[in-house]
């Protein structure tokens, strides 16, 4: 088998698609802030969003790298006065990245991959999202992709890469059928909420055509 024929087969570097689960085994693995241990969950906290979700690892010749899970945003209301939200809207709900030396410097290329690549493989997911982005947009479309930084963190990572910081603000304190912010718990537990707006809105088409270029989004045996 040549050397070509080889990487095509095994990709030095690759995405896939996974369940939730395993992203979030890796997001305890990796001690995530908002997945550390505590006393209700003593092996670390679980992704619990009640949204729909779609989670990827960046595998480096097998070896799992870094993380992504993306997700329908909490609030139904993003930016009223950019007309973005919660079906227009895709929320990189986790990102993380191995604590291998290796893996140090891989962020920044895994969040660019994300808003590129992977956020765009939302259209088509969830019937009822498309449906309802349709009613409010004319057509199923994602016009922005948000994040939120960490309690105690610059967002740096963000803020490069073209996203604009919105706001910043605390999380739930719970009550009722709401669960507390997890984020509450580091640092001031203020989090700084994060905006990439398309240059034009990422609609069906385009999606097609990314995922017909990015595949396979599924491991090979």
């Amino acid at each position: 088998m040549s050397r070509q024929l080889a990487l095509r087969l095994s990709p030095v570097v690759a995405f896939y698609q996974v369940d939730v689960a395993e992203a979030e085994e890796l997001l305890i693995a990796w001690r995530h802030p908002l997945h550390l241990p505590d006393d209700r969950y003593p092996t670390g906290r679980p992704y619990r969003r009640p949204f729909g979700s779609l989670a990827f690892v960046m595998e480096d010749r097998g070896r799992r790298a870094a993380t992504v899970i993306l997700a329908s945003t909490i609030n139904a209301s993003v930016s009223k006065t950019d007309g973005w939200h919660r079906y227009n809207t895709v929320d990189l709900a986790r990102i993380a990245r191995s604590p291998d030396r290796r893996d140090r410097q891989c962020l920044r290329a895994v969040l660019r991959i994300a808003r590129d690549y992977l956020v765009p493989l939302w259209l088509g997911i969830y019937p009822r999202w498309d449906a309802r982005s349709a009613e409010l947009c004319g057509r199923p479309q994602i016009e922005a992709v948000s994040s939120t930084s960490l309690p105690g963190t610059p967002g740096r990572l963000y803020r490069f890469d073209g996203f604009e910081r919105l706001r910043v603000s605390k999380g739930a304190k719970g009550g009722g059928h709401q669960r507390p912010s997890a984020a509450n718990a580091i640092d001031d537990g203020a989090r700084g909420l994060w905006v990439y707006r398309y240059p034009q809105p990422v609609r069906s088409a385009v999606a097609r055509e990314i995922t017909r270029v990015s595949q396979p989004l599924t491991r090979r045996a």
